[in-house]
């Protein structure tokens, strides 16, 4: 049986405490002082200690000390009860072995979370389920997060805890742990996200991940958590046992694998209605907490009104001695007084809760009566020790009292003297700046309840307390950036705040009806809404409405409005009205598409980016063999004299030059599909523009000619993938422009030049019909498009000028109606050192010696075609394995150059490279790199930090043998 051992002095928390203890089937050893509590915990049998840091013969901090020496005092977990803390007890608590703190006033059910997270668990953890095992978890809840890190601790984890997704993906990236458990309702990233973003990163995606909640309950919740890429979703209880099962089954490999998984929109979707579904909620579980602040509030109203009852109970001493050991209680302290003053004598009140004062020494003030008598006419605060008050007369107060501080406040009333408020501590420098300001708000509060005992008559402070409530609820009013509209039984309209007239545009109205009914509002753009349903008619008909989302219909094209509403109701709960508070949402609605079509292209961009490396290597066997094959025909017509091949060279070339035509066409893919949408640095303008042009050229060729006029330009400063997105759009937007079927009457011109001041200049101009003037000043803004529903999103132009605006840039256009259309755009130029070119040589170097060259090639075709275009000149080694190629070098073997795929499914070329250089550096150097181009950001970078030469598939036969035998003639 669990045995908790509680020291406090306070009786009304002691009562609390033992009620929420025993009620969770607790055994609860009760003391008052630290003596008792040695004594208890010298007997046996205490699982854990709740210690109040101010006690009567000993403050907490030394209680703790004697405990932890103790034997079995250092494995008991001791927590402190706390109320208003100084900075010094602040860093005490932390620094001397306290476990965790429970706040004053105790809540109940936080208190028993809190020991039920720091008791040992009923059964014993196995502390070999995490036995070398790091695990990430993250959970937003501080409290949660801590008793997770307890409970997995003792089943053998190395614990990182993060406070969200977003900081648990850096150190799951970071640190690469066993496994991680999440919370799933959590700002920033939540749990699905956390999984999605781990299963999409091939570095960490084999990780198992466990979700827990006590929020996400329904199967829908499940499915989704699968989908998303969690080993499994269990509900949160306090021992963590079934998170601890779960990671036991997945780390042995008793549970299924998940694997990477791609992004998919619709989880994304399910993702985000799950999410907002919870969000629901949790505004409903706010409502909760909402609801227990107005009970806190009510309970000060209590407060306020037993200071009222006061002036008519008989005995007033026990009800101010109630509250004011509830109060200080509350605030750290358990010793004091109350000395009321009638203008002729004093009457004293004690709120002790033992024996530790006589009588005559608190109404004496300890033998020095005339020093207490001073600081209650003069109405001075006074406190010890101090300089205002002599040393030696300050020290024999203190030592007669047996404390180490003491605070006197003043109680007045309207500049009348009513007494004095009596605070004191065993320990020096405890009672601070914010002791201070609490006793002078409790004395605040006792004066108040002294005066309205003297007198009845508090008309002139309700009114201005009136007054203030209602300037203070006038100025969130006005303040808010929500519309708020309030009508009345009668239909008139009571409150419109400047945020409604801005929103619909009009002064308030005398009427709801009258006035909505000149309105037009509807579910979406075009299915009305009507005025029975409208949010402030169903509120005011006894319905609550909740985010109800409608377009209001004005001269400027509309408002999107998300609208909830109440009942306003009377003190007997009769309907009298309606409240309606209204948000503006065109913008969240606008910018949620632009992220939805913002993901379309992301996606896009990577699908083009597999196609292209997939395309990459059977061209480069494609290319390489069609050289081969040309180069044995050209020797073998040679050779074969009077031997007529008929048209196959011929052949062999036109299928080259059609494969070339393949990789000009992949080249561009590559281009416009780059991860690293944000680095700049030099960009060839021209090389640009014809990737953008091919990549449009079906677009353009049923329509007009094509009129490329390229001037001798600089390299600009810019991102040559988001440069491309901005030809490719304006040059398909001129295609669009003209219509199909008449491309010998229209052209679609593309310029380049240097203007005055040393920027590049790109002209794209057509022959179409060109844009009318109202509709020019609206061109770049977001959404805004003249094409038809489906065809065009507005985003276009908008994206385009935040693009080239992000370099330095700028985009101008210049057209007229009938005649055509030029848009023109400049950029800045590259004034910085120009980028080394890496391409291989294309005069082939003969060979000096017969080299031995490695290739290692996942695939087998251009493995072959590799050693049929060397083995004449070096002797070629195939393996297809990585892992394989640097078991042979390790053993001995040695090559001349190693021609090494960077991709592999079985290992990557940058493994293969460390794996050199630590135990054959020699032969690292002598790696040449062969990549498809589909770089993540981690090759990008590994590519620019080695010296190591790289090959691009598809690769030319004749630079592949001029790099081979330059590299050979090197070693």
């Amino acid at each position: 049986m669990t045995r908790i051992l509680v020291v406090e002095d306070n009786p009304i928390t002691r009562k609390v405490v033992l009620f929420a203890l025993e009620k969770q089937g607790f055994t609860v050893v009760d003391t008052v002082t630290g003596a008792a509590a040695v004594r208890a915990f010298s007997e046996g049998g205490i699982s854990l200690i709740l210690v109040d840091l101010l006690l009567p013969d000993m403050d907490g901090f030394d209680l703790l000390a004697r405990l932890r020496a103790m034997p079995g005092g250092a494995e008991v977990p001791i927590l402190a009860f706390s109320g208003l803390l100084s900075t010094y007890d602040e860093a005490r608590v932390s620094t001397l072995g306290f476990d965790d703190v429970v706040n004053k006033p105790v809540e109940p059910s936080r208190l028993v979370q809190i020991v039920r997270g720091h008791l040992p668990s009923p059964e014993p953890a196995n502390a070999e389920v995490g036995r070398g095992r790091r695990i990430v978890i993250a959970d937003d809840d501080a409290v949660q997060r801590k008793l997770v890190t307890i409970r997995l601790q003792r089943a053998g984890f190395t614990v990182i805890a993060t406070a969200d997704g977003e900081e648990a993906l850096e150190r799951i990236r970071a640190d690469k742990p066993d496994a991680i458990v999440s919370d799933v309702l959590m700002p920033r990233l939540d749990g699905f996200g956390l999984c999605m973003a781990v299963r999409s990163d091939p570095e960490v995606a084999k990780i198992p991940i466990v979700l827990v909640t006590n929020s996400y309950l329904d199967e829908q919740d499940r499915s989704l958590a699968w989908r998303a890429g969690a080993n499994d979703m269990v509900v949160r209880t306090p021992e963590l046992r079934e998170v601890v099962l779960v990671l036991e089954a997945t780390l042995s490999q008793r549970a299924p694998a998940r694997p990477r998984i791609a992004a998919d929109p619709d989880v994304e979707r399910e993702r985000l209605a799950r999410m907002m579904l919870q969000l629901e909620r949790q505004v409903a579980l706010n409502a909760g907490v909402t609801q227990r602040c107005a009970l806190l509030s009510a309970e000060l109203a209590i407060l306020r009104g037993i200071s009222e009852a006061v002036a008519t109970q008989h005995d007033i001493e026990q009800a101010l001695c109630q509250v004011l050991a509830a109060c200080f209680d509350a605030g750290g302290v358990s010793l004091g007084a109350l000395y009321l003053w009638d203008g002729a004598g004093l009457r004293t009140l004690r709120f002790d809760h033992v024996d530790s004062w006589r009588s005559e020494e608190v109404d004496g003030f300890f033998g020095d009566r005339e020093l207490l008598l001073d600081a209650i006419r003069s109405q001075r605060l006074l406190s010890l020790p101090s300089d205002a008050v002599d040393e030696a007369r300050g020290a024999a107060v203190m030592e007669r009292a047996r404390v180490r501080s003491l605070l006197v406040v003043p109680t007045t009333y309207k500049g009348e003297s009513l007494g004095a408020l009596l605070m004191v501590s065993a320990t020096e420098g405890a009672l601070g700046d914010d002791r201070v300001v609490f006793a002078q708000a409790v004395a605040g509060q006792i004066s108040v309840a002294l005066a309205l005992a003297r007198a009845f008559a508090d008309k002139d402070s309700s009114e201005r307390s009136a007054r203030t409530q209602a300037r203070v609820l006038r100025s969130i009013l006005e303040s808010m950036g929500e519309g708020v509209l309030v009508a009345d039984e009668d239909d008139a309209i009571t409150h419109w705040n400047p945020a409604t007239e801005a929103i619909f545009r009009t002064p308030r109205p005398p009427s709801a009806k009258a006035w909505f009914a000149d309105r037009a509002f509807g579910g979406d753009r075009a299915t009305p809404v009507g005025q029975a349903q409208l949010p402030l008619a169903r509120a005011m008909r006894g319905e609550p409405v909740d985010r109800m989302e409608m377009f209001l219909h004005r001269d400027d094209g509309g408002a999107w409005l998300s609208v909830n509403a109440r009942p306003l109701l009377d003190e007997v709960g009769t309907i009298r009205g309606g409240v309606a508070v209204i948000r503006d949402i065109t913008h969240e609605k606008a910018t949620a598409a632009q992220l939805m079509v913002s993901d379309r292209m992301a996606s896009l961009g990577t699908l083009a980016a597999g196609v292209a490396h997939e395309i990459n290597n059977p061209l480069a066997t494609l290319l390489g063999n069609l050289d081969l094959a040309i180069k044995d025909v050209g020797d073998l017509s040679r050779e074969l004299t009077g031997v007529n091949l008929g048209e196959l060279s011929e052949e062999l070339r036109d299928a080259r030059e059609a494969a070339e035509r393949v990789r000009n066409i992949v080249r561009d893919l590559k281009l416009f599909s780059r991860a690293d949408e944000e680095a700049r640095g030099e960009v060839d303008v021209h090389r640009v523009l014809e990737s953008s042009l091919r990549m449009a050229w079906n677009e353009v060729r049923h329509r007009a000619k094509l009129v490329q006029r390229f001037g001798g330009v600089p390299a600009v400063y810019a991102n040559e993938a988001r440069l491309g997105q901005v030809f490719l759009n304006l040059i398909v937007n001129a295609a669009q422009a003209i219509p199909e079927g008449r491309a010998e009457d229209n052209e679609i011109r593309v310029a380049t030049s240097v203007t005055a001041d040393q920027r590049v200049r790109v002209d794209i101009s057509d022959t179409g019909s060109g844009i009318p003037p109202e509709v020019v000043t609206k061109l770049f803004t977001p959404f805004f498009t003249t094409k038809p529903v489906g065809v065009g999103t507005g985003l276009g132009l908008a994206i385009c000028h935040k693009l080239i605006d992000a370099v330095g840039g700028q985009i101008t256009v210049d057209t007229e109606v009938g005649k055509g259309t030029t848009f023109s755009v400049f950029l800045p130029v590259h004034h910085g050192k120009a980028a080394p070119h890496r391409h291989a040589p294309t005069i082939i170097p003969l060979a000096r010696r017969r080299g031995r060259v490695l290739v290692v090639d996942d695939e087998v075709a251009i493995s072959k075609t590799i050693r049929r275009a060397l083995r004449s000149e070096h002797d070629v080694v195939a393996i297809n394995d990585p892992h394989e190629a640097l078991r042979v070098i390790v053993t001995g073997e040695r090559f001349d150059v190693i021609l090494c795929d960077l991709m592999m499914p079985t290992g990557t070329g940058m493994e293969l490279h460390a794996r050199l250089l630590e135990q054959a550096p020699d032969q690292a150097a002598n790696m040449v790199f062969i990549t498809g181009g589909a770089f993540t950001s981690s090759t990008r970078a590994f590519l620019d930090e080695v010296p190591n030469p790289r090959l691009e598939k598809p690769f030319n036969i004749t630079n592949l043998r001029a790099m081979v035998n330059d590299r050979v003639g090197m070693t």
